[in-house]
């Protein structure tokens, strides 16, 4: 392959997508002089409670156990290292729950729907806290969150939203932005209008990852790293089969997200689609041009969204859903160029005044998507495994709640987290394969390529249109 792909200005590894880590986790493993090491699980362990899984869930869950029963022994298992999988190279949008009123208010009602939003909230300042209390440089800034129309049919879901904050009462949380309003933000000549929300703080997830690790270390928690489950054994006790030992616990949380997919219990309630990120050059200079210095994230309302944020350094990073799902996670989800080139080509257009600044880095993976494009959480027969799944791209602060969550089911409180609507309600599920994956990756494909139409001011195709809608007519909360 060439060293660069000129028209994208695309070098350097972005051109090796899924040959090294994420960019926020090689900074962050760069910064760890002095990391204790967690080696891979041997022989036969006891504990109270094993965690299946070291990324946010699994990290954030041991966290809130060590509060709720200082003296429980825990044991968290990784395949890979704390971070190392979608935890370590998501955007670092910590945001709230607003833009999802409707989703939420059709699954659980207005009233219970406001409360997850105000749990949300509550789980992004936390966020902020545990960073200052524990001194974990994650560079958290709660900057707020812009949401840019690059279409007039999404000013339509701009004005929708916001019109909807305002009937729940919460007009403060979500606010209208003209044009000009946007453009004093970040002035991108691809948007039209937009909204503000509050509930945004950014993150460097990696950092974040990382110190939680330290910190549960320091509380006594065991972590193996390196460490594969291959299988889950409920009953009493559970029994967290690895290739060189095995943890009995009284209780067990699954805590995989996307490798959900492959646990008999879970597979059906989601499908892996793949979500990847181009990070700029350094180029405060580029930035100060456009008025972005803020550090608000920033979305559009493509149902195959783009995301993107600024760093301390004057990048950008700008994600964007890719082409592939599937049920089945392997190297293609991590070695994607097409994704790479996608995600690219939605940067150059919004951003053109950034063309001489090269794209130096690319990574992405799998995200869980459920099917009503939120999360669950809760417990599995016979009442002794936990889980919580169905992040849909959006769970940097969902995590902390599901840690929350989780901590109260397993020590058996009865809190305002566990009552919480999406705690054990009934599970909606995919279609069985081969139609699961199939389906997916064909809707999967027509959703870009409609919003790509409608974002170049084409008329989409008929047929692309049709099999983009197919989700909603068939009673999943996904698709336009």
């Amino acid at each position: 392959m060439s060293s660069t792909i000129p028209a994208l200005n695309l070098t350097g590894k972005a051109l090796t997508p899924g040959a090294q880590r994420s960019w926020w986790l090689r900074e962050a493993l760069a910064a760890e002089n002095d990391a204790k090491p967690c080696p891979p699980l041997k022989g036969e362990v006891n504990a109270d409670v094993v965690i299946v899984g070291g990324g946010f869930t699994g990290l954030w869950t041991a966290y809130h156990l060590t509060h709720v029963k200082p003296d429980m022994k825990l044991v968290v298992l990784e395949q890979d290292i704390c971070g190392g999988g979608p935890t370590g190279r998501n955007g670092g949008f910590a945001s709230g729950w607003w833009d999802d009123l409707d989703g939420l208010i059709t699954l659980y009602g207005r009233d219970q729907a406001v409360l997850a939003c105000r749990a949300i909230s509550d789980s992004i300042k936390a966020i902020g806290e545990f960073c200052l209390a524990h001194q974990v440089d994650a560079w958290f800034k709660h900057a707020g969150y812009l949401y840019a129309a690059t279409a007039p049919q999404h000013e339509v879901v701009c004005e929708e939203i916001v019109a909807l904050a305002r009937e729940v009462g919460a007009p403060d949380e979500l606010r209208a932005l003209s044009h000009e309003q946007l453009k004093e933000r970040c002035a991108s000549p691809a948007f039209r209008s937009g909204a503000f929300m509050k509930d945004g703080a950014s993150v460097q997830p990696a950092f974040l990852a990382r110190g939680l690790r330290r910190v549960l270390l320091e509380r006594g928690v065991t972590i193996h790293e390196g460490t594969t489950v291959t299988r889950l054994d409920s009953g009493s006790p559970a029994v967290a089969i690895t290739p060189n030992g095995s943890v009995r616990a009284p209780k067990a949380v699954l805590a995989v997200n996307a490798w959900a997919v492959g646990w008999p219990q879970l597979r059906r309630r989601l499908v892996a689609w793949s979500s990847y990120i181009v990070l700029t050059a350094p180029a405060p200079e580029k930035l100060a041009e456009i008025g972005w210095t803020g550090g608000e994230l920033i979305t559009d309302f493509r149902t195959s969204v783009r995301y993107f944020r600024t760093t301390r350094d004057g990048r950008i990073a700008f994600g964007g859903g890719g082409g592939r799902a599937s049920s089945k996670i392997d190297d293609s989800f991590t070695h994607d160029m097409r994704a790479v080139v996608e995600a690219a080509e939605g940067f150059r257009r919004l951003f053109p005044s950034f063309s001489e600044v090269p794209l130096e880095d690319a990574w992405g993976g799998p995200i869980d998507v459920s099917p009503t494009h939120l999360p669950t959480f809760g417990s599995l027969d016979p009442g002794n495994v936990f889980y919580a799944l169905g992040y849909t791209g959006n769970g940097v602060a969902p995590t902390h709640l599901a840690g929350k969550v989780i901590a109260d089911l397993v020590s058996g409180a009865d809190t305002d987290a566990t009552r919480l609507p999406m705690v054990n309600p009934k599970p909606r599920l995919f279609p069985p394969e081969p139609l699961r994956s199939l389906g997916a990756a064909v809707i999967r494909r027509a959703i870009i390529a409609k919003d790509t139409a409608e974002e170049t001011g084409r008329n989409p195709n008929p047929v692309m249109s049709a099999i983009a809608r197919m989700p909603r007519r068939m009673g999943y909360l996904l698709g336009p």
